[in-house]
């Protein structure tokens, strides 16, 4: 959400991390729109001026006016992190390779690889799973013309690996909403964190909302906050770090990394949430969706897929002397 999990509701999804700029004086009386140019690497001036007309970017939490607006003095200029619906006709398919676990006519469940985006957003049009699931499923392409999400029903942050689940037409797509709106969907995740847990299993019970001070971070919080649930396993101990097996309650933005922060125990190599050390080398964060497990919607077939842990996360393990 992007970051762990986020469940996708149609009436009130919790809104993916927006990015956010306070103005400096060096950057006093600069046109909005050359701003924000050089501030989102690989959008021309042109589609920075179309996000503006679609309201998609703010100054001081108001829609901006104009490309040409001048900025002052700690002004909060504000991009929102989704792209507006109007622009979902202009998603191109893409022959973009997929490690497809499990398929059948009405759903499907990927296995994404770390660096990939789920679907468009601000800097990412044109390679994310949504890219790729309309090349390979063409009959989604026929409720693509009005979401710029089609199939989605949950996501994981971009440098999360795991699978996916994503409804091939909207009846099917509406149904796992509501399974993952129920809590009846189980989804488990391995996570490499710092330090040694001396518990053997427990859950952590905390409300996440935003960080007032960097709008793109979650925190826990008891303003404008939302439950959220994680349950956690140790799996094994090292001299230094844990492997831990997670299950989700809840789906918040970033909800595995922040409440493990919060037991000072972030997960190894996030670069957000994380202490700032590299004893592990290692470019993204160690957090791996390995399980899901849940009833078909339609067939009443109980479907349990599973993703091995990829090369780059075991590579780590199997060097226990360095953990």
């Amino acid at each position: 959400m992007d970051d762990n999990e986020e469940i996708i509701d149609l009436t009130t999804t919790d809104a993916p991390t927006d990015t956010a700029w306070t103005i400096e004086n060096e950057q006093v009386a600069t046109r909005l729109d050359r701003f924000l140019t050089q501030q989102l690497d690989g959008l021309s001036r042109s589609a920075i001026q179309q996000l503006i007309t679609d309201a998609v970017v703010t100054v001081n939490g108001k829609p901006a006016s104009k490309p040409g607006y001048s900025l002052r003095l700690n002004d909060v200029v504000q991009v929102a992190s989704t792209i507006p619906s109007s622009a979902a006709k202009d998603i191109v398919p893409l022959d973009i390779p997929l490690d497809v676990v499990y398929e059948d006519e009405d759903l499907v469940i990927i296995n994404k690889p770390a660096g990939m985006v789920v679907h468009p957003a601000v800097g990412h049009y044109d390679d994310t799973l949504v890219n790729a699931l309309l090349s390979r499923y063409p009959e989604m392409r026929d409720h693509a013309a009005e979401d710029v999400r089609p199939g989605i029903v949950h996501r994981l942050d971009r440098d999360t690996s795991g699978l996916i689940i994503v409804g091939r037409n909207l009846r099917t797509q509406a149904a796992l909403i509501d399974l993952m709106k129920k809590h009846e969907v189980e989804k488990r995740y391995l996570a490499l964190v710092e330090g040694v847990l001396a518990l053997e299993n427990g859950s952590i019970d905390a409300p996440i909302g935003r960080d007032r001070r960097d709008r793109q971070k979650m925190t826990i919080t008891s303003l404008d906050s939302r439950e959220a649930v994680t349950h956690f396993k140790t799996v094994q101990r090292f001299s230094r770090h844990s492997l831990l097996l997670l299950q989700l309650e809840t789906g918040r933005t970033h909800q595995i990394r922040v409440h493990l922060k919060a037991i000072n125990h972030p997960v190894v190599g996030d670069m957000t949430y994380g202490s700032g050390h590299r004893r592990v080398e290692l470019d993204r964060q160690f957090l791996h969706a390995f399980q899901l497990r849940f009833t078909h919607p339609w067939s009443g077939e109980v479907i349990t897929a599973e993703a091995p842990l990829p090369e780059d996360l075991q590579k780590i393990l199997d060097q226990p002397e360095l953990l």
